[in-house]
């Protein structure tokens, strides 16, 4: 790749990077004093705020919703079922005595950025508050042990907390874990709801201070669009000017060309890139974080190669998600989160950068109406997943039902951390779950809650082939022509013989497609080892394929609206599935291929077709 220098005057007539500009340089006080840049200056405003003896009028309101946050973080469960908190009692207690101290030197002569101490409580909070920056190797052993030596004897529980910008897990067991993100909702929440109390100063630092956690915390989709459109037309300037101020590049091979160039820059030329990099240094760091998000770029291939519909993922740069596009069907059985929740589903799979530099899978239970969540809870018990308990108290939102990590050796090679997503995705555990899931909503439906003998995946395997033997004994029940099926180990096809008859009323499909007939019917083995099987109206003329969609509503079927319009090709009339536990069990999966054909839902839709069909 040659980066002309002639790139940053076309990056200087972006428009969009100009919006972006904007968007990132509106006045914030705060930002003249850089407060946004150094940990240090947000453990001062963290102080500040803790402190119900300072200026800002809020009493002790701050602590008592930091206590609230740490107790009902899904990260932090076990730790109140260890350590047995009457996480009420703190929450409800007063800490009007509550005193803050910054900087509190261990006798390691390491420093305690907060520690915050209430006699009448008898409690001590340590706070290490990490921005940016990474975790010193013993350095909360080292915190615990100093406040223990002070305040363990007298009485005091002493309650440790990990504070970070993105949700980082500590290394030390005993430390609570909180992130800006907690912070930034109890701030907001103050501000919207107690306006009229809070002073007009107070208010507008913290609004002020707010806008700088949106920053790093919100996703802005404009600000990505914009990004992304930036960095797609104007790459080489980016990386041109972002590379002047960040050597570390050189050490990824991907970056060799371009600091050949700018080692034969003159310095001259090399200190006026360096200027305009410091001018704009927030929005080219924005448009080259977002546009050269490795992560999301190979969660993005790696979405297209699953085919997921857009619905079914999103690609975030931070932690992109996805659910598997049948868990849609289950809304219906464990309900619709109670609140905006990732994808709108009560599932959600999602990957992350760890803090030590791994890559994390995590799948978890959303915010469904309790009733539902619980009797989901149970079901997926019942298949052998590790629920923590507090999952079943009415209030509970968010259980982890299994993380895995992988190492990433390259995090700049898109490749690598391909790599890294589709193992995770692939691996025995995360199969099983996805399987064990799919019986647990199956539970539901036949309210039998109870143990299955789940078949465990053997080995790591990416077949998701249907058995030949399964097939070829279904299409002889049925007696289907031999031109009336066709096996493939993904996708195993076949029309009935009231299918091929109606082609003489409403004609053959106007491309080709699957049996070239109006219906077609598939089995298909799906990710959680559930077998499906689909019936769908294909692209035949549209004139007749609105008629086929009147007769079919005529006879009490409730189809889509967009399968009305000229453009639609293909309508799904029924669908199911269920579990397979035995694939290699050629019974197993043809008694489950019976189930599916024999399923009311789809022996009403053959009725109608053979009464259309006359």
């Amino acid at each position: 790749m040659t980066y002309s220098l002639d790139s940053i005057a076309h990056l200087d007539h972006s428009k969009a990077f100009a919006q972006l500009n904007s968007k990132f340089n509106s006045f914030n006080p705060l930002k003249v004093l850089r407060i946004e840049q150094f940990e240090i200056r947000h453990s001062n405003v963290l102080a500040w705020l803790l402190d119900p003896s300072e200026n800002h009028n809020l009493g002790d309101f701050f602590v008592k919703k930091v206590l609230s946050r740490i107790f009902t973080r899904a990260e932090n469960e076990e730790r109140i079922l260890d350590e047995s908190i009457d996480y009420v009692n703190y929450h409800f207690a007063s800490y009007s005595d509550l005193e803050v101290f910054r900087e509190v030197r261990t006798t390691t002569g390491r420093y305690i950025d907060l520690v915050a101490k209430s006699d009448d409580q008898k409690t001590v909070f340590i706070i290490e508050n990490k921005f940016h920056a990474g975790e010193s190797e013993g350095q909360l052993d080292d915190y615990l042990s100093y406040i223990s030596t002070l305040y363990e004897e007298k009485g005091y529980t002493i309650i440790p907390i990990f504070l970070t910008l993105n949700n980082v897990a500590p290394s030390h067991a005993k430390y609570w874990v909180l992130d800006y993100s907690d912070l930034l909702d109890i701030i907001q929440v103050q501000l919207t709801l107690n306006r009229e109390s809070i002073a007009d100063r107070v208010y507008d630092f913290l609004t002020y201070y707010v806008s700088i956690l949106k920053e790093e915390l919100v996703e802005d989709s404009e600000a990505v669009r914009l990004a992304l459109d930036v960095y797609k037309t104007n790459q080489h300037a980016i990386d041109l000017l972002y590379a002047t101020h960040h050597d570390e590049l050189r050490k990824h091979h991907r970056y060799n060309e371009l600091f050949r160039q700018i080692d034969s820059i003159e310095d001259e030329t090399r200190t006026t890139l360096k200027r305009i990099y410091v001018k704009q240094k927030q929005t080219i760091d924005y448009v080259y974080r977002i546009g050269s998000n490795v992560l999301r770029q190979a969660f993005l291939t790696f979405a297209k190669n699953e085919d997921f519909p857009e619905e079914a993922y999103q690609a975030d740069s931070r932690l992109p998600s996805f659910i598997l596009p049948d868990w849609v069907e289950f809304k219906e059985i464990i309900g619709e989160p109670t609140f905006s929740y990732w994808l709108g589903h009560g599932l959600v799979v999602w990957y992350e950068r760890t803090w030590d530099e791994r890559l994390k899978l995590t799948i978890e239970v959303g915010p469904l109406p309790f009733e539902k969540r619980l009797s989901f809870i149970h079901a997926l018990e019942a298949q052998e997943i590790r629920i923590n308990p507090k999952a079943k108290i009415e209030g509970s939102k968010f259980t982890r039902i299994h993380t895995q990590k992988v190492d990433i050796t390259d995090w700049a090679n898109k490749e690598d951390v391909l790599d890294g997503i589709e193992y995770l995705y692939q691996t025995n555990e995360t199969m099983n779950t996805f399987k064990k899931i799919a019986l647990a909503v199956e539970a539901i439906q036949s309210q039998e809650i109870k143990a299955n003998d789940v078949k465990e995946v053997s080995q790591r395997n990416n077949s998701v082939s249907i058995p030949e033997q399964a097939f070829e004994q279904f299409v002889a029940i049925h007696k289907l022509h031999s031109e009336n099926y066709r096996f493939t180990h993904r996708n195993s096809s076949f029309v009935t013989q009231t299918i091929r008859e109606l082609e003489k009323t409403y004609g053959l499909p106007v491309e080709n497609w699957w049996l070239n007939s109006v219906f077609i019917f598939w089995f298909e083995r799906l990710k959680d080892d559930r077998l499906k099987l689909v019936l769908e109206l294909g692209p035949i003329q549209p004139d007749l394929r609105l008629a086929v969609i009147e007769e079919l509503e005529a006879n009490g079927m409730t189809i889509h609206p967009r399968s009305k319009l000229p453009t639609a090709k293909y309508t799904r009339v029924f669908s199911k599935a269920r579990v397979v536990q035995d694939w290699e069990n050629v019974d197993e999966v043809l008694t489950v291929m019976e189930y599916l054909y024999n399923q009311e839902g789809n022996q009403r839709v053959l009725e109608i077709l053979e009464k259309i069909s006359i």
